[in-house]
């Protein structure tokens, strides 16, 4: 980085001596060359140099391992700045020295006849066109350098701050350099310098074109440098945003600007710290509220009105969990419950499910709350089935289980309850009571899955069903229809053994 930038600065003499090489080209004075060249050397190229190593040193400190990242960051930001005024200095001392020595008006009659107001007023003119020129060059090559820079450094783990830099201001530069000066270079050079171009030895044409010429080229080259370090960072920012649009909340949009596009950066980088907090706090907060209940409320600020709504109920336990917990030690108790929740979850899931409430060994389920789901009947089944399906034959911590389900439609009322800071969500109402007493009489009856007359009712899928007629429930002064869903045993022989059968009853389809 530091031989780079070192070059940088000393290019500044290669340009010198393109604009030297347009001037012999149409003038025709090829003996002002060996001059030149020493002088170019040795102030322009050596000093600006020598100027930039001794600037970039506190870079080159932090670069090597050693260096304050605090310092070496003042000095990036005001890297551009320096070198450009570094390089004035250089170039108004190299001016000074090649008009005093004749370098660019080797005749000595022509340059008697100049009167001194005309030779110091060309003098401080062609100083300060020059400095211009090269330090708007130095600026801008090396603010395209110190987007290099800053990227290297980011990659490292260093975090920038945009400075207080102004876009405008180098859109005004960019202007004036490129269409205001060269304008006032001819202007000039018809009326006030007409003399000292003459005694240059060049015609009026002659001074036209080498205006136009040196113009162009000083313009072409610094414009390229001009282009990157404007075009660049937003190029870069585009690109950061494309990829958050893709939902990659881990990029990040390093800042290689100091003006208002580092303010865009740094924003955009703080929109998306934003965005991974909210990720955080809906992942985080999906694991203890279920996740579509804690999408619903960070969608609604917060807020989830009670109402009421026909919802489907499925309550599932674990068969002996009691006998369970005496004989085995709680770690293994607890594995056993988190195997036998992710495997009962996933299907729960899939079927649009939300898991209100863990009690224990238990499991309250809805369909169709929060979320609508017009297939809810359908889908509760559905979920119990696969459910059994995945218990069957499965051990959890060593453990062989069997799930007990039940499953009810009706009208619930849905909402939150609790204190002020601390709240649940949570159903109410008579069809979570049926879907509870229902998984409660697997028990008596021998089944494992017990589903209400009200669900099949609203279930438009076909599912073998068998009815164990109208049963009452406990709580309720009418009989409920209940049906019972074939599923496989998850359990030996011998604990089959202890369930009472059920009668031979006929098989209705929903």
């Amino acid at each position: 980085m530091q031989t780079r930038f070192l070059f940088l600065m000393a290019s500044v003499m290669l340009v010198d001596l393109a604009i030297t090489g347009i001037f012999i080209a149409v003038s025709g004075r090829l003996e002002v060359l060996g001059t030149h060249i020493f002088m170019n050397v040795l102030v322009l190229g050596a000093g600006s140099a020598l100027g930039g190593w001794r600037m970039f040193a506190p870079v080159q400190a932090l670069l090597c391992g050693n260096g304050d990242f605090p310092r070496a960051q003042a000095t990036i930001e005001a890297l551009p700045g320096r070198a450009c005024a570094w390089v004035v200095a250089c170039t108004v001392g190299y001016c000074v020295l090649a008009f005093s020595l004749g370098v660019f008006m080797p005749d000595n009659g022509a340059r008697q006849t100049l009167s001194s107001d005309v030779a110091i007023a060309g003098v401080a003119w062609f100083g300060f066109l020059y400095a211009l020129y090269y330090g708007f060059y130095v600026y801008f090559a090396v603010s395209d350098f110190v987007y290099d820079l800053k990227f290297h450094l980011s990659a490292k783990g260093f975090v920038f701050r945009p400075g207080s830099a102004r876009f405008v201001h180098k859109l005004l530069m960019v202007f004036g350099v490129a269409s205001v000066i060269p304008s006032a270079l001819i202007a000039l050079d018809l009326s006030v310098f007409r003399e000292l171009r003459a005694a240059q030895g060049l015609t009026v044409e002659q001074t036209i074109f080498l205006d136009l010429l040196a113009s162009a080229f000083l313009i072409t080259v610094s414009l390229f440098f001009v282009t990157r370090s404007l075009v660049r960072p937003i190029n870069a920012l585009m690109a950061r945003m494309d990829a958050s649009a893709d939902s990659r909340l881990d990029v990040r949009a390093p800042v290689m600007s100091s003006d208002e596009l580092g303010v865009l950066a740094e924003r955009f980088n703080q929109m998306l710290d934003g965005l991974r907090d909210r990720e955080f706090i809906r992942e985080t907060f999906g694991r203890y509220v279920p996740k579509k209940v804690a999408a619903t409320l960070l969608d609604q600020k917060g807020m989830l009105e009670p109402h009421l709504q026909t919802a489907t109920i499925l309550f599932a336990d674990i068969e002996g969990f009691t006998k369970i917990v005496e004989s085995h030690p709680p770690g293994t108790v607890l594995r056993m419950l988190n195997e036998y929740f992710s495997t009962a979850i996933e299907p729960i899931n899939r079927m649009g499910g939300v898991v209100n409430q863990f009690q224990g060994d238990a499991m309250l389920v809805t369909f169709n709350v929060p979320v609508e789901d017009p297939s809810h009947a359908d889908n509760a089944v559905a979920a119990a089935l696969e459910i059994q399906q995945a218990v069957a034959g499965k051990r959890f911590a060593g453990i062989p289980l069997r799930a007990r389900i039940g499953i009810n439609t009706g009208e619930v009322i849905a909402g939150t309850v609790g204190s002020d800071d601390r709240l649940n969500y949570t159903v109410h109402g008579d069809a979570v009571n049926v879907a509870a007493r229902l998984e409660a009489l697997n028990k008596d009856l021998g089944t494992q899955v017990l589903v209400s007359g009200t669900t099949v009712e609203a279930m438009t899928n076909s599912v073998p069903l068998r009815s164990v007629g109208d049963i009452a429930v406990r709580g309720r002064s009418d009989r409920v229809a209940t049906y019972t869903l074939d599923a496989p045993n998850t359990v030996d022989a011998e604990a089959e053994a202890g369930h009472r059968s059920l009668p031979p009853t006929e098989t209705k389809r929903a």
